[in-house]
């Protein structure tokens, strides 16, 4: 600096400086886009849970909760109790009941038209004794139905 009012000229180097520049917007890109995908995938899971309860709640609406229900299997089965929850593969039944066909001795000689006697049985005095609650697979359920409070069937579960 040989001249005191002469301004000093910072040298830099213009290519280094291009570099660092260009990593700055390809750091902040990459960023971005991983917000992006980030609070793309959070909408979807909170559409989905949110599409899955609006059908539980369609599903449910049709189950009266103070009521007992009759769940008919594809296998001939019913059972009676209170269904708790519906799930997209499920549905869950508690206070549960179900027929059991007794034998009645017959005269051999003569005909009979009369049915078989049937028995209601609560769950749980199985041998294998089970809990009183039952997750069934939808797809082995041809209907369910609520039930009247003056059924046959409710009365002889409120006598139990």
């Amino acid at each position: 600096m040989d001249n005191p009012n002469q301004v000093p000229i910072r040298k830099t180097s213009s290519t280094a400086s291009v570099p660092a520049m260009k990593r700055n917007k390809s750091t902040n890109s990459t960023v971005r886009m991983g917000v992006i995908a980030l609070s793309v995938i959070v909408v979807l899971v909170i559409g989905f849970y949110g599409i899955k309860m609006i059908n539980h709640n369609e599903v449910m609406k049709g189950v009266n909760s103070s009521e007992y229900q009759a769940v008919f299997l594809t296998n001939g089965q019913a059972y009676f109790g209170k269904i708790t929850d519906i799930n997209g593969n499920f549905l869950t039944i508690k206070n549960i009941y179900y027929l059991q066909a007794g034998q009645t001795a017959q005269p051999k000689d003569t005909a009979s038209t009369s049915s078989t006697p049937l028995s209601l049985v609560k769950l749980g005095s199985e041998i294998h004794g089970p809990e009183d609650q039952m997750n069934i697979a939808r797809s082995q359920i041809l209907f369910y139905e609520n039930l009247k409070n003056n059924s046959q069937v409710v009365q002889a579960i409120q006598k139990h």
